[in-house]
């Protein structure tokens, strides 16, 4: 039976990762342009990748909630504003830069807007030309974000 426990502990975990995507919706709209830069894991926890998507955005554009939650930060981190959604599965999806008026413990709807695109402080230096950073975690660490706007399909073993 012990050779079997890692097998099952994969399943559960990704059991446990899965997401309904019809719960989520696009946080930008319209959405007409591309990624800046698309989602691309790190080898190792703190190794290089990019942990999240970014889209060029207007300053002052509107950031929609992609699914309910509650607001579990909203302030700077060293030189930008984040906004971060504690989503109602424990996902924490946040927006940097991104300036709002909502409190942590504020519920939000999906669709609903939750912040704006705004400048960062003035030494902070974008790493694409005007753009919104979109991530989502889990107790695993980053996530895909376009797996749960259903832009990605699950992985699957083949035999």
């Amino acid at each position: 039976m012990l050779r079997f426990t890692p097998l099952l502990a994969m399943n559960l975990t990704i059991l446990t990762i899965t997401p309904a995507s019809s719960a989520w919706v696009e946080p930008f709209w319209p959405l007409d342009s591309s990624w800046s830069a698309e989602y691309r894991a790190p080898e190792t926890e703190y190794g290089p990748g990019h942990r999240g998507l970014d889209l060029t955005l207007e300053v002052n554009a509107s950031i929609k909630a992609p699914t309910d939650g509650t607001v579990s930060f909203a302030d700077l981190v060293v030189d930008r504003p984040v906004v971060t959604i504690r989503t109602q599965s424990g996902y924490l999806v946040s927006f940097e830069p991104a300036c709002t008026n909502l409190k942590v413990g504020d519920t939000v709807q999906r669709g609903s807007e939750i912040a704006r695109h705004c400048e960062p402080e003035s030494d902070y230096r974008y790493h694409c030309e005007s753009c919104v950073h979109y991530s989502v975690r889990s107790q695993f660490g980053y996530l895909s974000p376009e797996y749960f706007l259903a832009g990605l399909s699950a992985n699957v073993l083949l035999d």
